[in-house]
């Protein structure tokens, strides 16, 4: 049984239209995950650890500062080419930051049921990883500056508020 030590925090981005939001605590404690246990079964003791206000089955990690998401079902042995840069940093001594927080998904719904009216393309609703977190960031800017795209069947209007 391999161990790898990292460190952890929480961001509470429940509310996707709160940006000012830090990761917590801000001293990241650490903590030891098995390299061959599925994640699934380790981010209970992270969201424990952490005492996180997320609703832990709507719970994603993400690598910091890269910003990649680690899949759940895997441990960190089976996705080991996707998360280099966390075994680099090991291999050199560093303990990783880990940020537990809102899968993506549940956040895209969250924007979708706060506006009702809304009507997005279907892509929205099946994208996932770095497709999903592009599509999010341009909601964002969306939203931001006041403009939002609508797609009809027959039509594609651009809605000012």
């Amino acid at each position: 049984m391999a161990i790898i030590t990292c460190r952890v925090q929480y961001l509470e981005d429940s509310d996707p239209f709160v940006c000012t939001n830090f990761p917590e605590p801000r001293r990241p404690p650490p903590y030891d995950l098995d390299e061959n246990t599925a994640l699934i079964e380790q981010i209970a003791g992270v969201h424990k650890l952490l005492e996180a206000p997320l609703k832990l089955e709507e719970c994603a990690l993400q690598m910091a500062p890269n910003g990649n998401y680690l899949d759940l079902d895997l441990s960190l042995g089976e996705q080991k080419d996707d998360v280099e840069q966390l075994y680099d940093d090991v291999a050199k001594g560093k303990k990783p930051i880990l940020i537990l927080r809102t899968q993506l998904s549940v956040r895209v719904h969250s924007i979708l049921g706060k506006n009702p009216l809304l009507l997005f393309h279907p892509k929205l609703y099946n994208s996932h990883g770095p497709e999903l977190r592009r599509s999010l960031f341009s909601l964002k800017q969306l939203f931001q500056t006041g403009i939002l795209s609508i797609y009809g069947r027959d039509r594609y209007i651009i809605y000012l508020w």
